[in-house]
């Protein structure tokens, strides 16, 4: 028998040599891709040739590390040898293409991703100032101008709402009375222009009719407690009225109901407290009121003209210096004042014998909504025991409770904050001006009203 030629050794090295020349290709595409992506595009185009070098140099490296074969069996691994070294230059000359496709990928790959950066960078649109603790208190101030300008003029609302609308926005009319006063005379001049249908009962029409204007109102400023107030009154009044009544009759029934809450629950009430708050004030007080007040400014110029000798501190603060208007008018009066910032409120204090405040609503748990800043003249009131009388009429009083002054609160004009120019394209610098905050039932010593000087915790008494 003759003997066969070891074909399964020759075999195996074969597929071997292979073997190990696809993970050095393997290796090599790893580290070229890797080394590309740091590197910019026109660098690793020039780096295929050094690549090409590091491929060769890597398989002969493999070549180096084989086991050498014995000398009997040289003549018999000739042939094969040959075929190998033939099939190991085949893959590099493969690998070096396929590297060179990477490259050139990977070049075409990078451009794209740094230009789509530079569109990121250029495309930053509009810096948005809001506070995110308040996000729930910005109003979309672009589209209510569009929808109020369409019911404009549609003829919806009534020139006496845009007149008090436009008051409102530029606070020429401020303060709950003046506010609920003007919003109630406005109200008589619509009913008194306003024809019912045909074949449509009045009550129904007029509310109706009245919808619109009071969304003007709305989207102008927020309701204040008062207006809400005195509009749910009158809306009541209106829907008792009979569906067979003239317009003659009903106008007439309105107008009487709307003179009558004027008198009744705003001239009479504040005088009623007026009357209350005088006999709280003694010869020689010091009386520190903040802000302004119209029922403060009542009370301290008929105390005056009624003899009473005491001088008063007016605490003001920015933005709206609101204190000013009060301090020119008691001064005309010949009252004796001190003008301080709300910084300076600790320190004046001490000459302070009582600390009288307005009031821009009274909450159902003994909380007190007033301007900015009265939660602070009550607790450092607290602080040197003197004694906090808030002046409030009942028709300001409210079933909502609430406890801060973030859940709702009014927001002002951020331009009175700080100029425009200072604020508008910085996106780190954002303005927030809070019109209320609300003072704690245990910082205040009484509530004098048109009934009676009261305990805060009597809100639900009286409402009831």
């Amino acid at each position: 028998m003759m003997d066969k030629p070891p074909t399964e050794e020759k075999t195996r090295e074969e597929v071997e040599a292979e073997r190990k020349a696809k993970r050095a290709a393997k290796q090599e595409r790893k580290k070229a891709a890797l080394e590309k992506q740091k590197l910019d595009g026109l660098e690793n185009q020039k780096n295929p040739k050094e690549s090409s070098t590091e491929s060769t140099l890597a398989v002969d490296s493999v070549k180096v590390s084989k086991p050498k074969p014995d000398v009997s069996k040289t003549a018999q691994k000739k042939q094969p040898t040959q075929k190998i070294e033939t099939t190991k230059k085949v893959i590099n000359i493969k690998s070096n293409k396929n590297k060179e496709n990477i490259v050139v990928k990977n070049a075409e790959e990078i451009k794209p991703t740094a230009k789509s950066v530079n569109l990121v960078k250029k495309s930053t649109g509009p810096v948005t100032h809001k506070v995110k603790l308040f996000n729930h208190l910005y109003i979309d101030s672009i589209s209510l101008l569009t929808e109020n300008k369409l019911k404009i003029n549609s003829g919806k609302v009534h020139p006496s709402f845009i007149k008090l609308g436009v008051q409102m926005r530029t606070s020429v009319v401020a303060g709950s009375n003046a506010r609920c006063l003007a919003f109630l005379y406005a109200l008589k001049q619509t009913i008194s222009d306003f024809v019912t249908p045909e074949h449509k009962s009045f009550a129904r029409s007029f509310e109706e009719h009245l919808g619109p204007a009071i969304d003007h109102l709305m989207a102008c400023r927020p309701f204040s407690v008062s207006m809400n107030n005195a509009h749910k009154s009158i809306m009541w009044h209106v829907k008792r009225l009979p569906h067979n009544i003239s317009d003659g009759h009903a106008k007439e029934a309105l107008e009487t109901v709307i003179n009558n809450y004027i008198y009744v629950q705003i001239h009479m009430a504040g005088k009623a407290i007026c009357i209350a708050a005088q006999n709280k004030i003694a010869n020689g007080d010091v009386i520190l009121t903040y802000g302004y007040s119209s029922l403060i400014e009542r009370i301290l110029t008929n105390a005056h003209s009624n003899n009473k000798q005491f001088s008063v501190i007016v605490v003001d603060s920015a933005p709206w210096y609101e204190g000013r208007q009060l301090l020119h008018r008691l001064v005309r009066n010949n009252i004796k004042c001190t003008y301080v910032l709300l910084s300076a409120t600790s320190f004046i204090m001490t000459r302070a014998t009582k600390v009288l405040l307005g009031a821009h609503a009274l909450l159902a748990n003994g909380y007190v909504m007033g301007r900015a800043g009265s939660s602070q003249i009550a607790l450092v009131a607290k602080h040197f025991n003197v004694p906090v009388l808030v002046c409030c009429e009942t028709y300001k009083f409210t079933e909502r409770v609430q406890t801060d002054s973030i859940v709702f609160n009014e927001l002002g004009n951020e331009n009175d904050v700080m100029p425009k120019e200072q604020w508008l394209n910085n996106r780190y610098l954002t303005p927030l001006g809070l019109r209320y905050d609300v003072t704690t039932s245990d910082l205040i010593t009484a509530v004098v009203t048109e009934i009676a000087i009261l305990p805060c915790t009597s809100v639900p008494v009286v409402l009831r």
